[in-house]
């Protein structure tokens, strides 16, 4: 057997191995700050920001809302992709109120531990190829509304996973700290 197919075989692996790693590091970076996006993107939705705070009976952190249509507040929180704090999340819940689960283009009106976990894996493999607008990250958005005023689904929560979005609020964070 000859040795040129091997080393071109080798060749194609190493090429594609270094192409891949390069692609991968901005891909899971985990250094944006998803709570300034969930911000703007609800204010930029009509929601008002009321204060910081955390669940009932938890240290888990969320923000609250105004939405101009809801007699009562939203709140919204992030935790971490493998939903281990959603137990807590969900018992501490005070009542009449509804829980969704947004991650990238998917939301859930109860956790799915493993379409979420597909989800990231699906977005990572794409962008690292450049297929796709959105960065994978290791945080699921929760949004808390009162069962009379459904506008979670409202707004287009999938702006916090993009590219576009994450790179200019990194951007604009930067030039605030020089």
């Amino acid at each position: 057997m000859r040795a040129w197919p091997v080393h071109f075989v080798f060749a194609i692996i190493l090429v594609g191995s270094l192409a891949a790693k390069s692609g991968s590091t901005d891909v899971l970076a985990n250094n944006r700050n998803l709570e300034s996006a969930v911000m703007h993107i609800a204010g930029s939705h009509g929601w008002r920001f009321r204060e910081y705070t955390t669940i009932n009976g938890t240290d888990i952190p969320s923000l609250i809302f105004e939405a101009p249509v809801c007699a009562q507040p939203m709140f919204v929180a992030l935790f971490s992709v493998a939903l281990d704090q959603e137990p807590v999340v969900r018992s501490a819940r005070a009542s009449g109120y509804g829980l969704r689960y947004f991650y990238i283009e998917r939301a859930w009106d109860a956790p799915q531990r493993l379409e979420v976990f597909l989800e990231r894996i699906k977005y990572a493999t794409l962008a690292i190829v450049g297929l796709t607008r959105y960065v994978p990250s290791t945080e699921v958005l929760l949004v808390g509304s009162p069962l009379t005023c459904q506008v979670a689904d409202d707004v287009d929560w999938r702006v916090l996973w993009s590219r576009d979005y994450s790179s200019a609020d990194r951007a604009s964070t930067n030039a605030t700290k020089e």
